[in-house]
């Protein structure tokens, strides 16, 4: 799985922790309306659209 994943590592619980402080800090004020992957460029990958 890992050789597949663009970004070489699996996803941690603190990759998202990081993300939820982050959209709860002042420094993301000017975000509205917005759907952030936090997938490690997953969605990017040509057969994760299809399952295949």
């Amino acid at each position: 799985m890992i050789d597949a994943h663009p970004y070489n590592r699996i996803g941690q619980p603190a990759d998202i922790g990081k993300l939820a402080v982050w959209l709860a800090s002042d420094e993301s004020d000017y975000i509205t309306g917005v759907t952030i992957f936090a997938d490690g460029g997953m969605t990017l990958y040509p057969g994760f659209a299809d399952n295949g």
